[in-house]
């Protein structure tokens, strides 16, 4: 028998001892988690702090230097990029990684279209994180490829070959 700190989290369990915990019950489904420990979790979410806006509120601005990644836990957000608009976030759903993996600049701008909440790592945290849990990176980079992939396989993005 496994010993808990071994089982995959299971955060629909998650206790509301901590509003960082209750907030993450929310996150079960977020491909950010998978795989991940229970100890490991923890360890994570115990990083992170709780942030609200508006809806309205730009939470990022393009060309900007950003210093924060950010869960959303609740509500949405639109993202552009150039003028356009790039992606719809939701529940599960992260942005901010590009600037501090990055160069620091901001490469889009997110705008909450609803009333939302987010866990918000600094960036300086997120790379100890990084370290520390080598399976939140294999995550973080497997959806950022994903992310890429869509992108320039729209009909009305054109990738370069050099």
């Amino acid at each position: 028998m496994k010993a808990l700190e071994d089982r995959p989290y299971d955060l629909s369990k998650a206790g509301d001892a901590e509003p960082t915990v209750a907030v993450a019950r929310d996150l079960a489904s977020s491909p950010v988690f998978e795989g991940l420990r229970s100890h490991e979790v923890d360890a994570i979410l115990g990083a992170f702090h709780e942030q609200s806006f508006n809806a309205g509120h730009r939470v990022t601005l393009e060309g900007f230097r950003g210093s924060e990644f950010y869960l959303i836990a609740s509500g949405t957000a639109a993202v552009d990029a150039g003028g356009r608009a790039v992606a719809r976030l939701a529940a599960g759903d992260f942005f901010g990684e590009m600037a501090l993996l990055g160069d620091g600049m901001r490469s889009a701008t997110v705008v909450a279209e609803t009333p939302m909440r987010c866990l918000v790592l600094p960036n300086n945290t997120l790379e100890q994180l990084l370290v520390a849990h080598p399976r939140l990176g294999l995550n973080l980079l497997r959806e950022v490829v994903a992310r890429l992939k869509d992108t320039t396989e729209r009909p009305d993005v054109r990738v370069l070959d050099s």
